[in-house]
């Protein structure tokens, strides 16, 4: 298996350099470093490689690239971006199996969502390449004068970096770095020290598709590294926006460290997304729905569902048909077949899920009730966590309301009134997606414009795709990412008055 993931190209890139050893991407070429990390299977425990721990030289050496493919790349033909898009898209989905078994040995994930994501993740290539062929719309404007001739055209911003996640390491990857390209700007991508196998294989797939030398460079790195790495990056004179996907106090601290050379700052945060069952709910879909929201990926979703309200008139049917469907989940390593949930990324991760549950069943034993069926994949070595419903009715002070759980878990609570509902929903810092079932349309409407997040899907369980702006309110970050919104992330307005 490991063997396969020793990828050789014709092109310049050779990824790996000795036997399971992956090194960085800057300028087309392999970097080595002082120092290297290995990428570990969370199911197995085991390396699934040893790769290169980028550190400052190899960060200036990275922004020097994008710096001089930036000068020639900024002028190139909007058809040649398009291109360029397409045939890294093409190349993605060739070789589609082999990059969703290395997501899957990575962080987890079975290996039919793994694809999934893969598959998912090209959308947004095929999106932006086709968006781009009509050109970055600019306006003319009225004119305040009568000899003034004003018009706004969109130019690209610079140099970008993105700082993208574990959890869906091919499509974050993808979605942004391909919104920057489109719009004429080169990338630096810093991925998550859980994946970086992915975002280097993505880069090989680059080269064989024509990129130029500086256009899509990684720089891998250990999680003590990356604290370097993102300093330099975010002060860095050179570097012009920054696009990252996390958690919400290293999002705030980047968005610090990015102040003093005022950047184009875009953040995906973290969610704590609201999912409401109304009485006139399908009861059925609204179960489905759920299972969709809260379980996809082990739960590890920014836009999971995390606060799962029930009106109490359905609350008890609700429970019990959504604990059959989670009994029915079948918890092992992703790569076996017929496995709908994963381990979770990493022990930290698994100790996170665990102190959250337990800690709210330690402050309301009588009642909060766990229902889980408890599988036993293992013997506790490895961090899987059995998919569970926490039914917490009426206690929506518990700390599992308030905290982005990240795991299989859903927290189920109960409410009288569409009034108390909402404001429920709306009890957080948080505001990235919420979930409504319900079919009454005036209620949908109603609630939709109410809750204060960035998305809002009505009885369905997901709603992202590379049409639909991605992007939250509050404490869930800043701008949007894919849809009609995505290129502008990585463009800046210009006017130019003429006087005639």
């Amino acid at each position: 298996m490991l063997h396969t993931l020793c990828w050789r190209s014709q092109t310049s890139v050779l990824i790996c350099h000795r036997l399971h050893h992956y090194l960085a991407i800057i300028h087309n070429l392999n970097v080595e470093t002082e120092s290297s990390f290995h990428s570990i299977n969370p199911a197995t425990g085991q390396s699934v490689g040893n790769v290169s721990n980028c550190s400052k030289d190899e960060t200036l050496s990275a922004i020097q690239s994008a710096k001089d493919c930036f000068k020639v790349y900024k002028s190139s033909l909007h058809s040649s971006r398009a291109k360029l898009l397409i045939d890294w898209a093409d190349l993605i989905m060739k070789n589609n199996k082999e990059l969703a078994k290395i997501v899957t040995m990575e962080m987890g994930k079975p290996l039919a969502e793994s694809l999934g994501e893969v598959n998912y993740a090209t959308s947004f290539l095929y999106h932006f390449a086709a968006q781009i062929r009509t050109g970055l719309t600019g306006e003319v404007l009225t004119p305040g004068m009568a000899h003034w001739r004003p018009v706004n055209i969109k130019q690209p911003v610079g140099p970008v970096v993105t700082i993208t996640p574990w959890n869906f390491p091919v499509a974050m990857v993808t979605r942004k770095a391909g919104a920057a390209i489109a719009a004429g700007c080169s990338v630096i991508n810093a991925p998550s020290e859980d994946t970086p196998l992915v975002s280097l294989y993505m880069a090989k797939l680059a080269v064989e598709a024509g990129f130029p030398p500086g256009l899509f460079n990684v720089i891998p790195s250990t999680i003590e590294n990356k604290r370097i790495i993102g300093k330099v990056l975010c002060e860095h004179i050179d570097v012009a926006a920054l696009s990252f996907t996390g958690s919400t106090p290293v999002g705030k601290l980047l968005s610090k460290q990015c102040s003093d050379t005022v950047k184009r700052v875009h953040l995906e945060l973290g969610g704590n997304a609201p999912l409401i069952v109304f009485e006139s709910a399908d009861i059925n879909r609204a179960v489905d729905g759920t299972m969709m929201a809260k379980f996809r990926n082990a739960g590890q979703a920014c836009n999971a569902a995390n606060r799962i309200l029930v009106h109490k008139s359905v609350y008890a049917e609700f429970v019990e048909k959504l604990a059959k469907k989670v009994a029915k989940l079948k918890m092992g390593n992703g790569l076996d077949k017929g496995i709908s949930v994963g381990p979770l990324v990493n022990s930290k991760a698994h100790t996170k899920v665990t102190s959250l549950v337990e800690s709210t069943l330690a402050l309301n034993t009588t009642n909060v009730e766990l229902i889980t069926e408890n599988q036993d994949v293992n013997d506790g070595e490895h961090p899987f966590y059995s998919p569970a419903i926490l039914s917490c009715r009426e206690n929506n002070e518990l700390p599992i309301f308030h905290e982005e759980i990240f795991g299989p878990v859903a927290s189920l609570f109960s409410f009288d009134t569409e009034t108390e509902a909402v404001e429920m929903a709306n009890n957080t810092r948080y505001g990235l997606q919420a979930y409504i079932f319900t079919q009454e349309l005036s209620q949908a409407w109603r609630v939709s414009e109410n809750l204060e997040c960035g998305m809002v899907a009505v009885n369905e369980g997901a709603i992202s795709s590379a049409n639909n702006p991605f992007g939250g309110w509050k404490e869930s970050g800043i701008g949007r990412e894919a849809g009609h919104l995505g290129i502008d992330e990585f463009t800046e307005d210009k006017l130019i008055c003429f006087g005639i």
